[in-house]
């Protein structure tokens, strides 16, 4: 079995790219592991999950770190926790399809950049350039409520716009240094070896030399 999307190159070609299902639990399974010893697993663990019917991969993340979340989809009035869990949905065919993240209905982060609904916004799904490991970096520092990683001018909750400017501006946020979500670790590891024949990356386009 395989997988099909389109894919646009830097060069504003457009074709269609495809992946088997061997290599597309290869590439699942190879950025998990990076996630798992990327982060420092006393702020951050990622717990792996039984997956659902039509799910590759299912895991919750949790930042041990000052939060906040909203209790119901009328909440507008952030409520300080000490820990911020999403799960985070992985599909066949990935990293040609995109993944989601969502918090609990009743316990979701407080942030611009999540749905009333508790699913987190994910940026448009770039094949060969978003990735798990995309998309959980960015949702560990959201959930310190880092500015950096905050899109304001892409908002899902523009109720709390206002209340997440106030806490950057008085120094409240992010809530701890977001280095310390990492493991020390990772900054003494020789670079990654690149093999000959990466396991998905697009083809050339015919006839274009480099």
């Amino acid at each position: 079995m395989s997988y099909t999307t389109n894919y646009t190159d830097e060069y504003g070609h457009t074709r269609e790219v495809s992946i088997t299902e061997e290599d597309s639990a290869e590439a699942l399974k190879n950025d998990y592991q990076e996630i798992v010893r990327k982060y420092n697993p006393k702020y951050v663990t990622i717990q792996r999950v039984q997956a659902k019917a039509g799910e590759a991969m299912h895991l919750k993340v949790t930042v041990k770190a000052p939060s906040h979340y909203l209790t119901t989809n009328e909440d507008s009035s952030p409520k300080a926790c000490e820990s911020m869990t999403a799960d985070i949905i992985c599909y066949p065919g990935y990293p040609l399809k995109s993944i989601s993240a969502v918090y609990a209905k009743d316990h979701y982060l407080a942030s611009p950049n999540v749905f009333r609904s508790g699913n987190a916004c994910i940026d448009t799904w770039i094949p060969f350039t978003s990735s798990l490991t995309t998309v959980v970096d960015k949702l560990v520092h959201d959930m310190i409520h880092d500015p950096t990683v905050t899109r304001y001018d892409s908002m899902a909750n523009s109720s709390v716009a206002q209340w997440h400017k106030d806490g950057v501006a008085v120094g409240r946020f992010p809530t701890i240094a977001p280095k310390l979500l990492y493991a020390l670790e990772v900054t003494k590891l020789p670079p990654r070896r690149v093999d000959s024949k990466p396991l998905v990356t697009p083809p050339p386009l015919p006839g274009r030399h480099h």
